[in-house]
């Protein structure tokens, strides 16, 4: 017959747990975690591409639209200086009330101002916006001749336009009109 065995002398070699456990287990959890996080906001990147994008408020755009077309004022292209002034201002609209300005015809959008629908600093400049775009109108379709003076009253009521509408408190998303 064999010796009794001590069992304790056996079990010698057991520790107590170290409290954390093993760190290459938390290593792991972290790194599928990060992976997971990682792969997520890749997929929401994917879905909304201009999320990231930092894009200047669509009146300081304009604005600035509007100071380089003034450089171009010259009267030999009278045609193509109006459908750009009229795509600014109609850009802006729809950049900075949500509305679909560049996509409808004039009286369209602007039966929709009358009506009393669209934002409150839009319809303020109802009359003077509607006087505008006819005007810009007669030049696109009907081939009116216009003059220096009158490309550069064009101008400076747009650029009237989008001074006066722009917010001026806190950056408001488009679609959204300033309080």
């Amino acid at each position: 017959m064999d010796a009794p065995v001590d069992i304790v002398e056996n079990f010698q070699w057991l520790q107590a747990p170290v409290p954390g456990g093993d760190w290459r287990l938390w290593a792991a959890l972290a790194a599928g975690l990060v992976l997971l996080l990682a792969g997520g906001f890749r997929l929401l990147l994917r879905k909304r591409p201009g999320l990231l994008t930092f894009s200047p408020p669509p009146g300081r755009t304009a604005l600035k639209r509007l100071a380089a077309l003034r450089r171009q004022l010259s009267e030999e292209d009278q045609r193509a200086f109006v459908v750009e002034v009229s795509q600014i201002t109609r850009d802006y609209i729809q950049a900075q009330f949500g509305l679909r300005a560049p996509h409808r015809a004039t009286e369209e959008f602007l039966r929709e101002l009358h009506s009393g629908e669209g934002p409150p600093p839009l319809r303020a400049h109802r009359e003077t916006l509607g006087a505008f775009l006819r005007q810009c109108d007669l030049v696109k379709f009907a081939q009116r001749r216009v003059v220096l003076e009158e490309m550069k009253r064009l101008l400076e009521d747009a650029q009237r336009l989008v001074e006066t509408s722009m917010p001026t408190g806190p950056e408001t998303a488009p679609g959204k009109a300033a309080p």
